[in-house]
């Protein structure tokens, strides 16, 4: 670890003592989450692909900055941000896929910003993912431009030329080639690509960790002569997927549909929004959902694919695509916890906007801080802590349920406050007691049977949490607020459980002292000795 890295922990470390032995000031200074219970640290994973997004939909940078403590708490790794371009419209969402340029910086904030934004998210270990919109600029369906977009945009060879794509078409030339409303670019322009690519450039070293790509299936892959994917997918570190609303080619076979999901895998992860959407009106017409994926079970690994309980699209947009906004809130939340506990995927939590129609839906208005309810983050915090373990879906006893190597989370489509008994398939959940992290209940997992009770929300989580020596707060991870709580328990100001104070003796001497908490302080910046018992399972 750099040097400065270990002077900024130590420097942290040292406040976080003096505020925890200062009395009155550490109570004065101790947040208070919105729902999501007691202030603990629920570490993010270290990389975008493992970790769950809160789409801040419309939010101006600034105020997805003042939130990071509460999305942090809630578990959430990533953050995806608005379009960032520069536009010609007013008020409403739309105008923001609506681009005039390739420049970072418009209403939701400026380059300044996004920089200030990625520096503070660090702090929290929170990623920073930027929609991207590439396929197409500001104008008209018959391809004519915005009077606003950059001058140097206005070449013709930047642009497909082939008119408006039919509403109905199963042809992939259409489909990459023609207008959706706009002017489609031509993607296979390596002068057009290289502006793209620049953008992105600007975005990483400003900090931003990954790229959502608007519209992704309208741009063609490789083996149809657009190299535009494998260009962007050089961007080495930036984590990337595109946006495939039900299938690359509607409409064709699903031999031709898995051969081109397959490549867009091969350079970013992709959408399965089929899956989400299907849970989500199962759920809400009270059946319990069997589908276990869309297109896992058609060869596209599960690691490669971004799931959601509702989109920006199945939200704001009109007609029938607009489905979820008039569905309730729990509806999502128990669809999100079915797709956000699963292996290898992760998922997209979206934030709902305080309006529903398509025209007075505003950019820069923060939307609904939801996700801090306690089923939103235990299942994050579920997700998280679950990394590497193996995973069964199955449905019975009249709920949906992902099982893990460790944990469950179970869901009712059509019931709350209920008692239940589920398989434990395989005896994939350890045999004991748990405590659901919503309601607080017990729940008891044999060999066999998982039996406990739901609560108001339809949904329940629970999972081994107390893994390792030094895990104080037993969130599953070793961080620098497990040091705080030994210090908070030894100035009488929070009292550890029985298993948090068999985490909390670091040095095995079989008491909680300060060199506890140090031992914590030294483990984090890599300074640990030899005889260090930080990290180790707890017997």
């Amino acid at each position: 670890m750099k040097r400065k890295a270990i002077c900024m922990i130590l420097a942290l470390c040292i406040a976080i003592s003096c505020m925890t032995f200062s009395g009155i000031a550490a109570s004065a200074k101790t947040a208070e989450p919105a729902e999501t219970g007691a202030v603990t640290d629920y570490s993010p994973a270290e990389k975008c692909q493992d970790g769950n997004i809160l789409h801040c939909f419309n939010w101006t940078l600034n105020q997805i900055k003042e939130e990071l403590p509460k999305i942090a708490q809630a578990g959430f790794t990533s953050v995806q941000t608005s379009p960032l371009q520069g536009h010609n419209g007013n008020y409403q969402w739309y105008w923001l896929y609506q681009p005039t340029n390739f420049t970072v910086g418009n209403e939701l904030g400026s380059l300044d910003d996004l920089k200030s934004l990625c520096r503070e998210a660090d702090k929290y270990g929170i990623k920073i993912i930027v929609d991207v919109v590439a396929n197409h600029l500001a104008g008209s369906n018959n391809g004519s431009w915005s009077g606003n977009i950059d001058a140097s945009l206005k070449k013709q060879e930047y642009f497909h030329n082939q008119g408006a794509m039919p509403d109905e078409t199963n042809d992939r030339f259409e489909i990459t080639h023609k207008n959706i409303g706009m002017p489609d670019l031509n993607s296979e322009n390596e002068a057009l690509q290289n502006i793209v690519f620049a953008m992105l450039t600007t975005l990483k070293d400003a900090g931003v960790d990954g790229i959502r790509w608007d519209a992704a299936k309208h741009i063609g892959l490789p083996s149809e002569g657009c190299t535009f994917w494998a260009k962007m997918a050089s961007v080495s570190g930036l984590y990337q997927y595109g946006e495939i609303l039900e299938a690359p080619a509607n409409g064709s076979s699903l031999t031709i549909n898995k051969a081109l999901m397959k490549e867009y895998t091969d350079y970013i992860n992709v959408t399965d929004d089929m899956y989400g959407t299907n849970l989500a009106k199962s759920i809400n017409s009270g059946t319990v959902p069997k589908t276990k994926g869309i297109w896992t079970k058609n060869g596209i690994e599960q690691e490669k694919l971004v799931y959601w309980g509702e989109s920006h699209d199945s939200y704001s947009n009109n007609g029938s695509t607009a489905w979820s906004k008039n569905v309730s809130q729990n509806v999502i939340d128990k669809t999100y916890a079915l797709v956000a506990s699963r292996a290898g995927a992760q998922s997209l939590y979206f934030s709902r906007p305080a309006e529903k129609e398509f025209s007075s839906i505003a950019y820069a208005r923060k939307g609904s801080t939801h996700f801090t309810s306690r089923e939103v983050a235990a299942v994050n915090h579920f997700h998280n802590a679950m990394i590497g373990a193996a995973e069964k879906y199955a449905t019975g006893g009249g709920c949906a349920y992902v099982l893990r190597e460790g944990g469950a989370v179970i869901v009712s489509p059509n019931g709350s406050d209920i008692d239940v008994t589920v398989n434990n398939t395989n005896g994939m959940v350890p045999e004991g007691d748990y405590t659901d992290e919503i309601s607080g209940s017990t729940w008891t997992v044999t060999s066999t049977k998982i039996t406990g009770h739901i609560g108001s929300t339809g949904i329940a989580v629970f999972y081994d949490k107390a893994s390792v020596i030094g895990d104080v707060d037993l969130d599953g991870a070793v961080t620098i607020l497990d040091a705080t709580a030994i210090q908070r328990h030894l100035a009488s100001l929070e009292a550890l459980s029985e298993e948090a104070l068999k985490a909390a003796d670091c040095d095995g001497v079989g008491a909680v002292t300060i060199l506890d908490a140090t031992e914590i302080q030294r483990y984090l910046v890599g300074l640990q000795s030899e005889s260090c018992r930080v990290g180790i399972p707890i017997t």
